[in-house]
């Protein structure tokens, strides 16, 4: 199942929002990529200007492009570059601080697609959406 067919471009969803949508229980929905269950879907969660408190990656979206770094232990990366050869989609979700929606909400831009990254243990990572 695609996530995507669920979901509205330029709609704002908090996390809660999806978690009763899609009958989420997994933790991992908390973290910057997550993997819904029984979906050929990886979500990107961004938020451009992060608190304090957390891994100050390097994340910003220019138009249609995302650039983005990849997680500091580089797990998921394989994954993110192989999306479409898996029969993956990428779909993200964005955020310019904690505060700009209500609860804490990601504004869904669409599905995304692999362009290339650089480097590891962060990689740093380009996107491009996906004209639906």
């Amino acid at each position: 199942m695609k996530s995507s067919d669920q979901l509205e471009s330029g709609k704002v969803y908090t996390r809660q929002d999806l978690r009763d949508k899609f009958k989420i229980n997994d933790a991992t929905i908390n973290t910057g990529i997550f993997r819904p269950k029984d979906h050929s879907s990886i979500w990107l969660f961004i938020t451009q200007q992060k608190s304090s408190d957390m891994t100050q990656y390097d994340d910003r979206l220019d138009g249609d492009d995302l650039y983005m770094d990849g997680q500091s232990a580089g797990l998921k990366d394989k994954t993110l570059i192989e999306h479409e050869k898996n029969g993956d989609e990428v779909l993200f979700f964005f955020r310019r601080d904690k505060t700009e929606h209500e609860g804490g909400g990601f504004r869904y831009e669409g599905p995304f697609r692999y362009v290339g990254h650089t480097g590891t243990r962060p990689a740093h990572f380009h996107f491009a959406k996906i004209s639906v």
